[in-house]
């Protein structure tokens, strides 16, 4: 709704403020039609009196209300109004009364224009200026005609006819202009006051569409609502309300809620009271009503203060909190029952965790004793031929000591025979010396791999001599294969950690690395390397095989993972290792794929881990 027009503000004198044109535009070019008449009135005068009288001082008159009309024009232009005329008026008036004392006195055809002039200064500026400009030429006036009569102030200049004619004629059309200046003004006024009034009216009409809006809004709120004056007293009900307590309308009306006895907490009711008187808001406070057939149900109140025909009003509403406050109930009883059952559950969980990690050491141990009994019998195998070759070798030289010890005891030895004896005797050492040099590294190298698997010990060990054991042992273990291990391990880079989870990391690396990145009859080569980075020990075990695809190199370290799932592939070797080396050596295992081709294993752990590393 657009707001009702209203008149331009006032200054304390009941003016215009100087900077506003109050006059309109018609009005207003009447007002300068003015301005024009003073300005060729003061010239024509001006002239006639240089005509008639010669050069004398009072004939400038004229000429500076000219001058006071171009200023008051140019304050015009600025929009400066009220200072323009107040210049006017009383530039004007000066010069008239200063030309009464030098010209005619009271005679004097000036003196016309003044009763124009306070019309114009009460219109435009102000009573107080007219008032003003009055009293200033009644005092004047009077001192004058009190001089005349006693002789001290005769009429200096006589005027003309022609004079007096220049003057009365100008101050009728002055009079004429501000006359019908100020009837326009005033039409213009009435109209902006009948555009007012119709404004009012429009807007009384749309208050009153409004608040029959506001009345069937009320009426057809689905909650109980309900209007009410400052003591509490109802005013209205809407329909809602009254189904609610099933009370009649006419019952209700001019009474409070305590009359009602709808209240069941009177302390409550009494509490709610003096936040209203004390200014503070209710917005859902929760009360407790009686309703229709003396059901108690909860409610949540809003209060919300209204102004209606100057007087404050309350308008309330209420919503029934009964389906709430039940669905509540019931999702505690849920929320119960489901906490109930998530504890339940969560036991059942922490049994079955409790059993799958005893499992998980359990399958950890088992791939321990599978790693160890496969080197055992790689290394009963391995054993077979120097043992085999030293038993041959060992009995055949038995049979040719019998028949040595034969010709010795006949007396037919010869030197050939001798000589063939002892040659026989160099060679079958020699082999038996070999086959049980081979034998023993293997044994000592078994033995050292075996003791620090089953121990799980600290001790400081040389790095490069505890994977050449390893390497040895897991030659031994596997099936021949053309597949060549390449050592590159820094000399003298002794450590001390754990040896036994150490060799089982770098063992499962090495056979996961023959199982996978080759084919069985494919050849190719792994490199063992290490080297040390600060505190840490760095090995990596890289092959130039087939490498692992994106979702391999993503799941490789997940626990029964492998790309030979019914191939004899159980999933744990890599698990297990990660395990290790996060746990037991404190550091970390990654994989990556070689920009040159096939997989890198990444081992890093400290070269001297915390005590309580393990």
């Amino acid at each position: 709704m657009s707001p009702l027009p209203s008149l331009p503000a006032t200054d304390a004198d009941g003016s215009a403020p100087q900077n506003e044109l109050l006059l309109g535009t018609r009005t207003l070019i009447i007002f300068k039609g003015v301005l024009a008449l003073f300005a060729v009135s003061g010239l024509m005068n001006a002239a006639h009196g240089f005509w008639v009288y010669g050069f004398q001082w009072p004939n400038l008159g004229g000429i500076v209300l000219a001058l006071l009309t171009g200023i008051c024009y140019q304050r015009i232009r600025q929009g400066q109004l009220r200072q323009g005329v107040q210049i006017l008026v009383w530039g004007f008036t000066t010069i008239t009364l200063l030309l009464c004392f030098v010209v005619a006195g009271v005679r004097t055809p000036a003196l016309y224009a003044i009763p124009s002039l306070c019309i114009a200064a009460a219109w435009l500026v102000g009573a107080r200026t007219a008032v003003g400009v009055f009293v200033a030429t009644t005092l004047v006036l009077v001192g004058i005609v009190v001089a005349e009569q006693w002789g001290y102030m005769p009429p200096a200049v006589p005027r003309t006819s022609l004079s007096m004619v220049l003057v009365i004629v100008p101050s009728i059309l002055l009079a004429l202009l501000l006359s019908t200046a100020a009837i326009a003004s005033l039409k213009s006024q009435l109209d902006r006051v009948t555009e007012l009034t119709q404004a009012q009216q429009r807007q009384l009409q749309a208050l009153r569409l409004s608040e029959e809006r506001f009345s069937a809004l009320f009426r057809a709120n689905p909650l109980p609502s309900s209007t009410n004056d400052e003591d509490g007293r109802f005013i209205e009900v809407n329909d809602a309300w009254i189904a609610v307590y099933g009370m009649a309308r006419e019952a209700v009306i001019g009474h409070t809620s305590f009359d009602l006895g709808i209240w069941t907490d009177d302390a409550a009711r009494r509490n709610l009271y003096q936040a209203l008187a004390e200014g503070h808001t209710v917005d859902g406070i929760a009360v407790e009503f009686i309703t229709a057939g003396g059901i108690r149900k909860p409610f949540l109140m809003h209060i919300a203060p209204v102004a209606f025909g100057g007087q404050k009003r309350y308008v309330t509403s209420q919503i029934d909190q009964t389906d709430r406050l039940a669905a509540e109930a019931a999702q505690r009883a849920i929320h119960e029952s489901l906490e109930a059952r998530v504890a339940e559950r969560t036991e059942e969980l922490s049994h079955t965790v409790a059993q799958l990690t005893n499992t998980q050491a359990e399958l950890v141990q088992a791939e321990k004793l599978a790693s160890l009994g496969a080197m055992v019998a790689g290394i009963s195998h391995e054993l077979n031929t120097p043992i085999g070759n030293t038993l041959t070798v060992s009995s055949t030289l038995q049979g040719r000591v019998k028949d040595f010890q034969k010709l010795v005891d006949s007396g037919q030895l010869r030197k050939s025979d001798l000589s063939a004896f002892l040659t026989l005797l160099d060679d079958m050492a020699d082999v038996i010396v070999r086959s049980t040099s081979r034998a023993a590294a293997l044994v000592t190298s078994f033995r050292q791999v075996a003791q620090d698997r089953t121990s799980e010990q600290r001790r400081s060990f040389d790095l490069q001599l505890l994977c050449q054991d390893l390497v040895t042992a897991f030659q031994a273990s596997m099936p021949a294969r053309p597949v060549n291990i390449r050592l590159a391990i820094a000399p003298q880079l002794v450590c001390d950690s754990y040896p036994g989870p150490l060799g089982q990391v770098v063992s499962h690396l090495l056979k996961n690395a023959m199982t996978h990145a080759f084919d069985s009859d494919q050849s190719g080569h792994i490199t063992l390397a290490a080297h040390s980075d600060g505190p840490w020990v760095v090995v990596q075990v890289q092959d130039n095989g087939r490498g692992m695809s994106e979702r391999t190199l993503k799941h490789v370290f997940d626990p029964f993972f492998t790309t030979q799932f019914g191939q004899g592939g159980s999933g744990l070797g890599l698990s297990v290792s990660h395990r290790i080396a996060t746990t037991v050596l404190g550091g970390s295992l990654s994989a990556s794929n070689h920009p040159d081709g096939g997989s890198c294993f990444t081992l890093r752990f400290l070269r001297e881990p915390a005590p309580d590393t393990a």
